[in-house]
């Protein structure tokens, strides 16, 4: 628990001025969604928990097609819908698994996709960029970027991220 709570207080600064800056960074990214339609999260291991919420988000809050899955599935299928329509975020993960991501994002890009990488690096577009943490906390860090993305696909559609039209933010049983 000790050191749970250590980490968690370790990634403050950053979600701090990640969060301070949320308007550079949808500005950042105005650019790289126009013409996009379809949006993937994808990720390995604990990333997908960021995945799966990622795409719920995106769905809820821009009202477009998302979705989250395993990198693994969607190599085996989505990877086929590829084209300059379609937006795939790879959660890099752990350092076991980042090279794998770094691999499917170039092949994204080779079959005429847009990707990006959301993960620690030098390599990677600021606002993508999220400090390396134990694997518990990547989905703490990885969804600043995917909510992110979901600010910019609704401003550029002219419409309130998150605003439901149909449904509400809280279910309940009928």
């Amino acid at each position: 628990v000790t050191q749970a709570l250590a980490d968690l207080r370790g990634i403050i600064p950053f979600v701090t001025n990640y969060l301070r800056n949320v308007d550079a960074h949808v500005g950042a990214m105005a650019g790289a969604v126009s013409g996009v339609r379809s949006v993937f999260v994808t990720g390995r291991g604990a990333s997908l928990a960021t995945a799966g919420t990622g795409g719920l988000i995106l769905k809820e809050s821009t009202r477009r097609h998302a979705e989250g899955m395993s990198s693994a599935g969607f190599r085996h299928g989505p990877l086929e819908m590829v084209g300059p329509d379609v937006q795939v975020l790879v959660c890099a993960g752990g350092l076991s698994v980042a090279g794998l991501h770094r691999r499917l994002v170039g092949d994204i890009i080779q079959a005429g996709g847009r990707a990006a990488l959301i993960g620690a690096g030098d390599d990677i577009e600021e606002v993508f960029k999220v400090p390396e943490v134990p694997d518990s906390l990547l989905p703490l860090v990885e969804i600043l970027p995917v909510q992110v993305l979901s600010l910019a696909l609704a401003a550029r559609d002219g419409i309130e991220a998150g605003r439901f039209q149909r449904a509400s933010k809280i279910t309940t049983q009928e």
